[in-house]
């Protein structure tokens, strides 16, 4: 998917009704309150050497920093956002959906908040587990980051 593509999927996603409950579609993911999208994917990494892996985890990346500069002019600029200390502190409190599944899966994402509804908008790369493919997410919710 090319950045155009991004680009009409964060439309479509951002003017979408967000789940009261959790449910899940073929690349989409929903809870009270946020959805996640996978909007690019690895296919067959998680039995791939490393370095097709930082191969394919280098494309991914290039495509966020290409999505984040055009999302970036609509928004103004997004916090960069490390997930790791989200990751942490599930241990010791309540972190809310989305950002604890979040933090499991990507380490760093950029955050927007969107002005006219006030969701957050969060795009980022699933590559912290090295059994599964590599992903280009982004999600939209109404829960503020913890």
């Amino acid at each position: 998917m090319g950045i155009e593509k991004y680009l009409v999927a964060t439309d479509v996603l951002c003017s979408r009704e967000l789940p009261a409950e959790d449910c899940g579609w073929d690349t989409d993911i929903g809870g009270p309150g946020y959805r996640t999208a996978e909007l690019a994917a690895s296919h067959g990494l998680p039995v791939a050497d490393a370095a097709v892996r930082a191969t394919e985890a280098e494309r991914l990346y290039e495509d966020r920093e290409a999505l984040a500069t055009r999302l970036t002019e609509r928004w103004g600029e997004p916090s960069l956002m490390g997930l790791q200390t989200i990751r942490l502190r599930i241990a010791a409190e309540a972190i809310p959906e989305p950002w604890a599944r979040l933090s499991h899966l990507v380490r760093d994402a950029y955050v927007w908040q969107e002005p006219e509804l006030g969701r957050w908008i969060v795009l980022g790369v699933a590559d912290r587990d090295r059994a599964d493919e590599i992903r280009l997410l982004l999600t939209v919710t109404e829960t503020d980051p913890p």
